[in-house]
């Protein structure tokens, strides 16, 4: 199990906040630069979107701690 399976399983077995908040730390400039440049160059609605990832990410955090690809999944969910 990777590290950000474990810091999700973490939240989502023990509602860890300092687990998701290591998680989203880990990963939080990859998504918001993702989002940035989809919203060309619009901070708030790049910010707006990353939140909005990260939401669904602790929503399926039971799931998503058994995803092969976390990274992935986060970039992937952004795009959309």
């Amino acid at each position: 199990m990777t590290e950000d399976a474990e810091l999700l399983s973490r939240y989502a077995g023990e509602r860890s906040e300092g687990a998701f908040a290591e998680f989203a730390g880990r990963h939080v400039d990859l998504i918001y630069s993702a989002a940035l440049r989809l919203t060309n160059g619009d901070v708030a609605a790049a910010q707006d979107l990353s939140q909005q990832v990260f939401t669904e990410a602790a929503r399926q955090a039971k799931h998503l701690s058994r995803h092969p690809a976390i990274v992935g999944w986060l970039y992937t969910t952004t795009r959309r």
